[in-house]
This record gives C-alpha cells, structure tokens and sequence, in this order.
C-alpha cells in the first residue's frame, strides 16, 4: 500500500534512496529529501505490505502542468527484489493518477519500459 511519506519516515526513505549510486553522496541525499519535504510539485510515498509496519520501498515523482507524472526516484529495500513489489507500487502509484502520464527521467526509463511492458502483458 503506498501512503504519503511523512517526516518522521525521513531516516527510512534516506536509507531506502541511498541505493541509488546518483545518491550515494550525503550531500544529494539530502538535497533530494528536502525537495520531497518542501516542494509542492514533488511528492514522496512509501510502500508498505498490508501485512507489515515496515517500509518496503519508496517512489518519487514530480507533477508537470500537462496531465504527466516524472517518476524521479523508485527504491526497494534489497529483502524486498525480485518479489514484483516495484511492479505493485507503479500499479498503485497509476491509480493514485489515473488520468496522468507516467514519465521517466534518464535514471528511472528503464525500469518504467519494464513496467509498462508488463502491463500490456
């Protein structure tokens, strides 16, 4: 279940995005969880399983003026990998804005390709 990220999740989700070798640097893990906190356009959610109270993963984006979502950030906690979670969380993330185009940025089009390869299925 996606929920929106909360500051007091502000360890987990550093920890969560710390796996991205782009954020392995203190300094731009930081600068990139202050943009999710302060930034309007940016929004920070954290997946977790139904049956369990801890973070699995997270996913970024931004919202652009014109009906797309750029997915920035998508992050599993390695326990986590090859059980299709990341596949769950963009099928929940859709839902949250289903009338949106989720695009990718150069770090996250990749992954995007798989999902939506899988959703045509």
């Amino acid at each position: 279940m996606l929920t929106q990220y909360r500051k007091n999740q502000r360890k987990i989700a550093m920890g969560l995005l710390g796996f991205h070798e782009t954020l392995r640097d203190q300094q731009h893990l930081l600068k990139e969880i202050d943009t999710y906190e302060s930034d309007d356009h940016y929004q920070l959610f954290c997946y977790y399983n139904e049956n369990s109270d801890n973070v699995q993963g997270v996913i970024g984006i931004s919202k652009l003026e014109d009906q797309e979502i750029v997915l920035h950030d998508i992050s599993l906690n390695p326990s986590y990998r090859g059980e299709g979670i990341s596949i769950v969380m963009m099928d929940e993330l859709q839902a949250l804005y289903p009338d949106q185009k989720i695009i990718g940025t150069p770090a996250t089009s990749a992954f995007l390709a798989k999902w939506q390869e899988h959703k045509r299925g």
